[in-house]
């Protein structure tokens, strides 16, 4: 605490805020009421998220069955009920109180998916995040995981004892170990070898990849055996206050090499006039140097978005289409307000998706020129927020509750008559002999020509009484017409098969080439151009600040070496003993 203030102290003199926030976080984790993260780390299907549901009460937690989610999944222990809250791209908070209703699928847009369980075979100290799988073929999930660690107290490996210890789980292994980190593992499946080559195991993995022998744990999830994780757990928590000790120290050690390296820059630019303009001279050239890096970055991006957007428009054009052609080959009461919704849902999906690859590809940009002349820090990019980037310019000028329906009213008219005159015609022998009923039956025929043939079906009474007896409740149920005549109901009916359904699917295919596709391939370009727009501001805006607050350092100095040389001297003297201090740490 005491080197976070001495620190905290001298970046507040120099104006260096940046380093001021982050030795601020770093306080919020030694007060004692931070818990352990600890993050599950492994090969994908090492049983990571077996493991948890084992640890869990809900037991509910839905496991991959292939290495697709870059989720992050962060479990806490000890609550007073089973639930769940996703944090999604775009910043909203989604609450269940079923964790049963997580669902892979459902969970594209999700960020962070907080776990909350009433089970206390875990610390309630200690919160468990499981990660996506090690050696995932897509390059998002590395990422993901990459940017978390530094979030992490420790690391928790998680190997099926089946497997070779691969070499990339030995290169992370010697990564976190450069961190300070210490690493625990955890060897699932022990239930399928015997006990002595369980125990021959550990010792190989301890003396082969430096994780000391006490800081393995040998369970079996299925067979509910996690007595020596239960033991590594405790372990852990009597350790949590050392634990949090050696890492935030490594943090601070490296807070403190960077405010070194500032502090002999300003000591190196204040012995004269000459020393102080060519620094700032420097300092602008270096600020116009980043400004080009950030648009060259950004730019090279840009030429690069054509495929990402191609795929971004085809899954939103395969999600759409077979969606609305399963919505017009059912039943509904209102097929438009349900298409309405399938574009809206599916539009912010694929383009919360689209955000984040977007993002991702500026990441991967950015490590091709590391430790080149043209690099770019992304220290800001992970603090944009994108959630008011949406599509909303889409035209829906569709009314497939009318289609095919449009003459109802008229053949439903012709019909009656049909069976007016079909009645007349069978009772015109007995009124008026053999012309009258020649008349009627040929008049009833033009009539139900025009009526189509559903006129002709209904105006045999006894198929129209066995239709009404028979097959009213489908028609309820189908069109929703309780209200209409057996007559309009049945014509609605047959209209709803015979051309209804035809002419929706004709409509959706229509609308979606000349409307809706070329409306979202709009939109994704509208989209394209403000996130780049948004990054190059929010690069511009990180580079300003880390070279002003060097630049302002050196101005004030300039402006009292000319004004006050007593007050000059006092703060070179300052100075120098800042960097004695700082080459403590």
């Amino acid at each position: 605490m005491e080197k976070i203030q001495v620190l905290r102290d001298i970046a507040n003199d120099l104006g260096f805020n940046n380093i001021v926030k982050d030795l601020n976080k770093i306080e919020e984790s030694n007060n004692g009421n931070c818990p352990l993260i600890l993050p599950l780390v492994g090969e994908f299907s090492s049983g990571k998220t077996t493991l948890v549901n084992a640890l869990t009460d809900s037991k509910k937690l839905e496991t991959a069955t292939k290495p697709t989610t870059a989720t992050i999944y962060e479990v806490h222990f000890g609550s007073h009920k089973c639930c769940a809250k996703v944090l999604t791209e775009s910043g909203e908070e989604i609450l269940y109180s079923e964790i049963s209703e997580l669902k892979n699928e459902n969970l594209n847009d999700a960020k962070v998916v907080t776990v909350f369980d009433t089970s206390t075979k875990v610390p309630d100290t200690t919160v468990l995040v499981d990660t996506p799988g090690l050696s995932s073929p897509d390059p998002k999930h590395k990422q993901t995981l990459v940017e978390f660690l530094p979030n992490a107290d420790g690391i928790l490996l998680v190997s099926d004892i089946n497997q070779q210890i691969t070499k990339s789980l030995i290169d992370f292994v010697n990564t976190v170990s450069l961190s300070k980190r210490p690493v625990f593992l955890v060897l699932t499946k022990c239930d399928t070898k015997p006990v002595q080559d369980v125990e021959d195991a550990k010792k190989y993995i301890s003396e082969n990849i430096h994780i000391g022998i006490e800081n393995i744990s040998c369970v079996s999830a299925n067979n509910d055996d996690l007595s020596q994780l239960y033991d590594l757990f405790e372990k852990i928590k009597e350790e949590k206050n050392d634990i949090l000790i050696r890492v935030n120290e490594q943090r601070i050690k490296i807070i403190a090499e960077d405010l070194t390296n500032k502090v002999d820059e300003l000591l190196a630019s204040i012995e004269d006039d000459k020393e102080v303009e060519d620094t700032l001279r420097k300092k602008k050239y270096e600020l116009e140097k980043l400004h080009r890096n950030i648009d060259g970055l950004v730019d090279n991006l840009e030429m690069d978005l054509s495929d990402t957007e191609l795929n971004t428009c085809r899954k939103f054009e395969d999600i759409v289409f077979d969606k609305l052609e399963s919505l017009v080959s059912g039943s509904n009461s209102n097929y438009d307000s349900e298409a309405i919704s399938i574009i809206n849902n599916t539009s912010t999906l694929v383009i919360n998706e689209y955000k984040d690859d977007v993002r991702d590809l500026l990441r991967e940009k950015a490590k091709e020129r590391k430790n080149s002349d043209s690099e770019v820090n992304l220290r800001s990019l992970q603090d944009v927020d994108l959630s008011s980037y949406s599509v909303n310019g889409l035209t829906y000028n569709l009314s497939l509750n009318n289609l095919g329906h449009e003459y109802d009213g008229a053949i439903a008219t012709g019909v009656k008559v049909v069976g007016t005159i079909a009645a007349v015609a069978v009772a015109a022998p007995v009124i008026g002999g053999a012309a009258v009923e020649t008349v009627a039956a040929e008049t009833a025929l033009d009539v139900a020509d025009t009526a189509s043939d559903i006129g002709s079906i209904i105006s045999n009474q006894r198929t129209t009484a066995m239709l009404k007896n028979n097959n009213q409740q489908t028609i309820t149920n189908s069109q929703n017409t309780s209200s209409k005549g057996i007559v309009e109901s049945m014509v609605g009916f047959v209209t709803e098969r015979t051309m209804a359904k035809p002419q929706r699917r004709r409509a959706i295919h229509d609308y979606m080439d000349s409307v809706l596709l070329p409306g979202f391939k709009s939109e994704v370009k509208r989209i394209t151009r403000s996130l780049l727009s948004v990054f190059k501001e929010s690069l511009h805006k990180e580079a300003s600040d880390m070279v002003s607050e060097m630049t302002n350092a050196i101005e004030d100095l300039k402006r009292i070496r000319a004004e006050q040389k007593s007050e000059f001297e006092n703060k070179k003297t300052k100075l120098r003993n800042y960097k004695n201090t700082l080459l403590t740490y």
